[in-house]
């Protein structure tokens, strides 16, 4: 049940995204709410967890969006077990943190992207995107506090929930 929930939740992110996107944007930046969705849930759920929420919405992405079948979901595979995995030991309670976190695995997510894509790619130009990386990531960073918010209260609920004894 929780995973579904979860699903669920990345697909209304994912339509939200590229129907709304628009609206966020600013200037050339757009947020990418389903890789905060993801980052948020390798912070409170730990690596592993991290890995297969990346996994299984970055192949739902690459199905809808994508062109290459496993580009997005590789990338967000390894930046979901990466960011999981070094705060696994972390108080990750203040906001300042959440926020840190986010910008650093965006930054992280972006660089792995374009390093996957100068790899395969022959001729990619990779010299001006990484201020559009920092800036990307700075403007995740200021949305993922609200997110794992949301995600840390669908925590409480579905542990209640699942959890409740009668």
């Amino acid at each position: 049940m929780r995973s579904l929930a979860y699903f669920v939740i990345a697909v209304l992110l994912m339509v939200a995204q590229s129907t709304l996107g628009a609206l966020f944007q600013i200037g050339t930046i757009k947020p990418d709410f389903v890789l905060i969705l993801v980052l948020c849930v390798a912070l409170i759920k730990g690596e592993n967890m991290g890995a297969i929420y990346g996994l299984t919405i970055g192949l739902v992405e690459d199905i809808v969006y994508g062109s290459f079948l496993g580009f997005n979901a590789l990338i967000k595979f390894l930046t979901g077990y990466l960011i999981g995995y070094g705060t696994r030991d972390l108080f990750k309670g203040p906001v300042a943190l959440t926020m840190g976190f986010v910008f650093v695995g965006t930054f992280l997510y972006n660089l792995i992207f374009l390093l996957t894509c100068w790899v395969f790619v022959p001729g990619y130009a990779t010299g001006l995107l990484l201020p559009k990386a920092a800036s990307s990531a700075l403007y995740n960073a200021l949305i993922g506090p609200f997110m794992y918010g949301g995600v840390m209260k669908l925590e409480k609920f579905l542990n209640f929930y699942f959890e409740a004894k009668y």
